[in-house]
């Protein structure tokens, strides 16, 4: 009996039953079990659901995920029964991987819409199992138990340091950068420089391995910025204090605050001169400020005379001439020029300084101030006014063969080693009435000293108009000459050696004698010039006596 009702059971069971359960309900497998999903009359009931799916329960009640969506409150929308234990009761009517996630109070965004499902509903990032596991779930197949927060799937790669929020800096489309975070808002805006600095540059590279993939993070927390020299070497090693803010400012390092800054706390005070430049003439753009040479004038500025006083004593430096005063006037005295191979004498002692030791160039264009002059003698700095005439006698005493150091006006040449020794009135008057000075087109003054004629015609105005005159043949041509030796001599202008019986065709005799000259010889009026006739004259007697 007991064989033949079990074998009319199974056809039974067939034909109430539509099929077999799927393997997660195949314990609610018989006849006895179908009240415990089924009303009578009334199909599968969505509260016999949740009298078993507690975990559904909570949050439909609480509004949370896709089963507190209107749309979802009947359980047989998406899901199916009595097809075989290997049945998947989940339906997906555009398939699991193009569902709508949104419709859970999460929309997939950025990356996060490129994952598969199973990317992040995996055992890993269940944050509770426990109630899951309690309640049968499969933690393989669930969608249940993951956290909106970000590091519920994400490893916290800043160790715990900033907010567990990460969109307050990242986005969902990718990890770097981080679009979202202002580092305005931190504890340290950055102003000036500190904005082009690459982060990496404050924020180091730690390392700790706690995570075997990321075994280093950055450190962002817990690093000091309450004084500069936190993260920048103090190059003025601490002799100026620490609060570098109060000389220079976050926009440029080289951007002095001059007006607080006091230049005497260094090692070189600034005096005279000094106090006038600008930083950057001596602090030059990406030079350190610090360890500048200043023992020295020239460790600063250039050898102008070009090392020509490198034998000194002193090596050559400008404190032995100049002051930070300035560089003129030279501080080297008229004592110390006494002290050269060139002493000061006469006119030489009133000449300013930069009167010879003036500006030249080089052949290469370079400026420089003459200081040597080779050789010693007059004709390195005074232009010969002679224009050699006079060679052999500077050569054996130099132009102090007539001139002296007191005038150079003041000559003592003895005029009688020429071949017009001075006699007379000549030796009485200025050599430049005699020997001119001519610029010839306007260029150097030439005093001519050689080569003048000794013709008393040549300087003197020939007031006989030429009465007087002879001729002679010079150079093949008859030229007319006057030697005014004949009558006059440099004594005066008289006629001394004038003798009328002698040297005229008119002797003088008897009451001759006493006759004035100008009786006999008028004067006349040619031009400007009162000419005393001379010759010719008649010697008749009635020329002058009448008939």
């Amino acid at each position: 009996m007991f064989l033949f009702l079990a074998g009319l059971f199974r056809p039974a069971t067939a034909q109430l039953s539509p099929g077999k359960l799927s393997r997660a309900h195949a314990d609610l497998e018989g006849l006895r079990n179908c009240t415990r999903c089924h009303e009578s009359g009334r199909g599968v009931s969505a509260r016999l659901c949740l009298d078993c799916h507690r975990l559904l329960k909570q949050r439909i009640e609480q509004g949370k995920g896709l089963h507190a969506q209107p749309d979802y409150k009947q359980c047989q929308t998406c899901h199916s029964e009595h097809h075989g234990r290997r049945f998947q009761m989940i339906f997906w009517p555009e398939g699991e991987e193009r569902f709508n996630h949104e419709l859970t109070g999460f929309k997939l965004e950025g990356a996060h819409a490129e994952l598969k499902c199973r990317d992040c509903h995996k055992p890993a990032f269940i944050s509770d199992p426990g109630p899951l596991k309690k309640a049968g779930k499969d933690l393989k197949q669930t969608f249940l138990g993951l956290k909106r927060d970000c590091l519920n799937c994400h490893q916290d790669t800043h160790r715990g340091q900033l907010s567990r929020n990460c969109l307050k800096c990242h986005s969902m489309k990718d990890w770097k950068p981080a679009p979202n975070f202002d580092h305005q808002k931190t504890h340290f805006p950055l102003v000036g420089k500190h904005r082009t600095v690459a982060c990496k540059d404050c924020h180091p590279t730690k390392t700790d391995h706690k995570y075997p993939d990321q075994p280093t993070y950055v450190q962002f927390t817990g690093l000091r910025f309450d004084q500069c020299s936190a993260c920048h070497e103090d190059v003025h090693r601490g002799k100026l204090g620490k609060t570098c803010d109060r000389c220079h400012t976050p926009r440029s390092w080289t951007q002095m605050r001059q007006a607080s800054f006091d230049h005497s706390q260094t090692r070189f005070p600034l005096k005279g001169r000094h106090a006038d430049l600008a930083c950057e003439k001596c602090h030059k753009p990406g030079v350190p400020r610090g360890n500048l040479k200043f023992t020295r004038c020239l460790d600063c500025h250039q050898d102008y005379h070009r090392g020509i006083f490198a034998k000194r004593a002193s090596r050559g430096d400008c404190v032995e001439c100049h002051s930070e005063e300035g560089f003129t006037p030279a501080r080297f005295s008229l004592a110390k020029h006494q002290k050269t191979r060139f002493p000061l004498e006469g006119a030489h002692m009133a000449v300013p300084c930069n009167q010879c030791h003036s500006k030249v160039r080089r052949t290469n264009g370079e400026e420089f101030v003459r200081i040597r002059f080779e050789p010693l003698v007059c004709q390195t700095c005074h232009s010969d006014p002679h224009q050699g005439s006079v060679e052999s006698l500077v050569k054996t005493a130099g132009c102090q063969s007539c001139h002296n150091t007191e005038a150079w006006e003041e000559v003592t040449f003895d005029h009688a080693q020429t071949q017009f020794p001075l006699e007379g009135r000549h030796a009485t008057i200025k050599c430049t009435d005699c020997h001119q000075p001519d610029r010839k087109g306007g260029g150097q003054k030439l005093i001519a000293l050689r080569k003048l004629s000794v013709q008393c015609e040549d300087c003197h105005e020939d007031i006989h108009l030429g009465q007087f005159a002879r001729h002679k043949v010079q150079g093949g041509v008859t030229v007319a000459f006057t030697d005014c030796g004949r009558c006059h001599t440099p004594q005066n202008w008289q006629p001394s050696r004038f003798d009328h019986n002698r040297d005229s065709r008119f002797s003088l005799e008897g009451a001759h004698e006493q006759v004035p000259c100008a009786d006999c010889h008028p004067s006349e009026q040619k031009g400007d010039l009162t000419l005393v006739r001379f010759k010719p004259l008649s010697t008749q007697c009635r020329s002058c006596h009448g008939a």
